[in-house]
């Protein structure tokens, strides 16, 4: 059932709305019908179907008229350097859920987004392809600028400390001047030299060591050169005040310069520079050492992590190889969504796992993907659904996959499906009552009669199966009983009693002499489970039938092969006498 839209040039556009088909139900719509671009707002949820994916974007029919397109960047958070990936996950026609970013009336351009964070729905892409984020790729970029920006901030700070460092030194060296005199002179000028250089971030030629160590070292230096010469200067203020009586003032330098020191005083701080930049130049090389160890690290993660994922690739090529996660089971009925052993194992992956809500789930969406016209894949998908409730659900859930299993397919097959469930599972009452129920809704099926009574036989009820065949000659045509009839025997030989059996097929043949494919059903079933003599009995009264050439050649051949098998060549001689016997007479009667 479906309402006719329009019928132009001989084309008839169709709808499967229920709002349609039963314009009275207050039933709520779940996709408002959009017939033009007034009806998109920004923000708003919306499902449509992917029409085509082109360089621009994937555009995406939101309606019969109206198309709307989706940025790459707005389809995936993750980055896609080849388009025919989305070709493969996107294919046309599938339906999926997007928002609305923006909407421009004038030149009807709708832009939409299908990212998580906007639909609430999982990534079109799955995570299992390994492909780089566009927030991961930003944030690079971000901690790459704060580090030039740190790395700046450092170079001004070494060029101003260098300034501020320069009209100490010349100080510093007047004083040491002063208090050990020009014997000393040529002493303190290579340990001047020493602090030059590593004041000014210079080494001598000797030694061979990083820049950037070599500036590093420099601002150590700095600091504890300029934390002494403070503490100096506090000590000269604190005794500039502390004056004896009597003591005549003494001449006081701008530069922090005082008279109170010793030459202790002065050789200390120049030995503690030398033992501080020699300690510092030492602890450059593992620095460095460090830094070259983490570049060979990173280029050993990138070789691994290369070797991870073409193994990846190389597993995901193999045919035999089994599914182990749920991605795995997503790729596959990607691949093959009409394959219902595929849905069923990815039920069972589940069902390992205790997790019943998502069987259910992908049961569900089995049901929704598997093709109409595929009605056997349905259907074990509804057999499989029904199994899982009646382990694992309640009656209640039970009833309604049957009442929408018998809705949506064969009642009949879903009907036999059930009494097999509760057959299997032990449950004989409930399979009775459903029996009962069959044979009222199903009174002409012979299949129903047939099924009950194999259940009853089973059960060991055989005086039910008796009256059961009756109940069934009754309400079936005159034309399948003897069919009907030979079914039962058979049954009773495998489940009931072989006696009632025999008497069946008896009155059956005595009734229906001519009945060959009856004859060769109770001969098969006679060959399983009697005796030798049955057997030739059997066959003598067969081969002494008035039947047609062609049947009785079938008859005689089947009566020498079982006397080759098990008879003597007595036995065997015996057969062919008789068949040229009757050869014999059917040339008689043609002649005459």
């Amino acid at each position: 059932r479906c309402y006719i839209l329009s019928n132009e040039n001989g084309k008839i556009q169709l709808s499967l709305r229920q709002s349609r088909l039963n314009p009275k139900s207050n039933s709520k719509v779940k996709d408002v019908e959009i017939t033009c671009i007034k009806d998109v707002k920004k923000g708003q949820l919306v499902r449509g179907y992917v029409k085509s994916i082109t360089p621009s974007g994937v555009f995406f029919g939101l309606s019969t008229s109206l198309l709307g397109r989706i940025l790459f960047q707005n389809v995936s958070p993750y980055f896609v350097q080849k388009h025919s990936l989305y070709e493969k996950y996107l294919p046309e026609g599938k339906l999926l859920t997007a928002k609305v970013l923006g909407v421009n009336g004038k030149e009807k351009h709708i832009e939409l987004s299908l990212l998580p964070e906007d639909t609430g729905m999982p990534s079109v892409l799955p995570e299992s392809l390994g492909l780089p984020r566009y927030d991961a790729e930003e944030e690079k970029r971000e901690a790459d600028e704060t580090e030039k920006r740190e790395e700046l901030k450092l170079k001004t700070k070494r060029r101003r400390g260098n300034s501020e460092r320069t009209r100490k030194i010349h100080w510093d060296h007047a004083e040491e001047l002063y208090r050990v005199g020009k014997k000393d002179y040529i002493a303190l000028e290579q340990n001047q030299k020493i602090r030059n250089y590593s004041i000014w971030g210079v080494k001598p030629k000797k030694r061979k060591i990083c820049p950037a160590d070599e500036n590093d070292s420099g601002i150590e230096v700095y600091y504890r050169e300029e934390e002494d010469d403070d503490q100096e200067e506090e000590a000269a203020k604190k005794k500039s005040k502390i004056r004896k009586p009597g003591e005549a003032p003494r001449l006081q330098v701008s530069m922090g310069f005082t008279w109170d020191e010793d030459i202790n005083a002065v050789d200390i701080p120049v030995l503690n520079q030398k033992e501080e930049s020699s300690e510092s130049e030492e602890d450059e090389d593992p620095q460095s050492k460090l830094k070259k160890q983490t570049k060979k690290e990173k280029e050993l993660e990138k070789q691994k992590k290369e070797k991870e994922l073409c193994k990846l690739e190389a597993a995901l090529m193999d045919p035999s190889r089994q599914p182990q996660s749920a991605d795995d089971f997503d790729r596959l009925v990607l691949s093959s969504p009409n394959s219902s052993i595929l849905w069923l194992q990815y039920m069972a992956f589940h069902l390992q796992a205790t997790e019943i809500e998502k069987a259910r789930a992908v049961a569900e969406r089995a049901l929704k993907t598997i093709c109409f016209r595929e009605e056997q894949e349905k259907l074990n998908v509804w057999v499989a659904l029904l199994n899982l409730e009646n382990m694992y659900g309640t009656e209640e859930t039970l009833m309604k996959v049957f009442e929408r299993a018998v809705q949506y397919n064969e009642p009949l097959k879903v009907f036999q499906h059930l009494c097999d469930i509760y057959a299997n599972s032990e449950k004989y009452k409930q399979a009775e009552e459903l029996y009962h129920t069959m044979l009222k809704r199903f009174r002409q099926e012979k299949s129903v009669w047939l099924k009950y009574a194999s259940f009853l036989l089973k059960q060991g009820q055989t005086e039910a199966t008796h009256r059961l065949l009756e109940r069934a000659l009754k309400a079936l045509p005159t034309k399948e009983h003897v069919d009907v009839i030979s079914r039962f025997a058979q049954l009773e030989f495998r489940f009931g009693d072989p006696e009632h059996a025999k008497a069946l097929f008896e009155s059956t043949l005595n009734s229906y002499p001519k009945r060959t494919d009856i004859w060769s059903i109770y001969m098969d079933i006679m060959i399983k489970h009697g005796s030798q003599k049955e057997v030739r009995d059997i066959f003598e009264r067969v081969i002494h039938l008035s039947l047609a050439p062609k049947k009785m050649k079938f008859f005689f051949k089947r009566y020498l092969d079982y006397e080759k098998k098990f008879g003597t060549t007595e036995s065997v001689l015996a057969v062919k006498r008789a068949a040229l016997e009757y050869v014999e007479t059917k040339s008689s009667l043609a002649d005459t």
